[in-house]
């Protein structure tokens, strides 16, 4: 009998550690993590709310990149997609720095050829929330020996396949002629199965039109 208590000693002292150093282990790991259980669920929650609350709903913003037209280190204006009639190579597109409203340069179309019209323009995707509502647009465009339909702001809803649902041209105020800068403004209430808004400027026929500081809003 002894001689089998004497053989368990090693074992049971061995257990007998392990449970201490166990113990010190677990009473000692909770001091550590108090902490960031205590304060994280209730302050920063509330905290975010808080901000959250007094910022803009991002859905509301309409905006243009590159409403000033200004050049790359290419000279292309990026953002904007030069679009011709038909077979096209009858406008030039270009940033005109000599005859610019603002620097560096202004946006430039200029008329070589026979097709009828050469645009310039970008797409915004529409959000849900724009539906029903009445975009404008706006910016500063000059002409020089404007002859046929004009020059103008651009202003079109397409739904999703493209189809034109609604647009504005600017037919009634047309740039004609050789006119200084001036500002203009058009409106567009956008249809409520409108995917997309075409933005831009147009030159029909001859001539040379520039544009400058475009913008979009919603105006209710």
């Amino acid at each position: 009998m002894n001689n089998s208590i004497s053989h368990l000693w090693p074992a049971l002292l061995l257990a007998a550690y392990t449970n201490l150093a166990l113990g010190a282990d677990t009473t000692s790991a909770p001091a550590t993590s108090a902490v960031p259980q205590v304060s994280a669920p209730t302050a920063l929650p509330s905290l975010i709310a808080r901000r959250q609350a007094g910022r803009a709903a991002p859905d509301a913003v309409i905006s243009l990149k590159n409403p000033s037209f200004n050049p790359d280190q290419q000279g292309k204006m990026s953002a904007w997609v030069a679009i011709e009639h038909a077979s096209g190579n009858a406008y030039t597109f270009v940033a005109d720095p000599e005859n610019a409203l603002s620097i560096p340069g202004s946006a430039r179309i200029r008329r070589h050829g026979s097709e009828p019209y050469g645009l310039l323009q970008q797409s915004i995707r529409v959000h849900p929330s724009w539906h029903n509502k009445t975009a404008r647009l706006s910016g500063s465009l000059r002409g020089a020996d404007i002859n046929g339909a004009g020059g103008a702001l651009v202003l079109r809803a397409d739904d999703g396949s493209g189809q034109i649902l609604a647009w504005n041209f600017m037919q009634n105020d047309r740039v004609k002629g050789t006119q200084d800068w001036k500002r203009y403004t058009i409106e567009l209430k956008i249809p409520p199965s409108a995917y997309s808004l075409i933005v831009g400027v147009m030159l029909e026929d001859g001539g040379t039109l520039w544009a400058d500081n475009l913008a979009i809003e919603l105006i209710d």
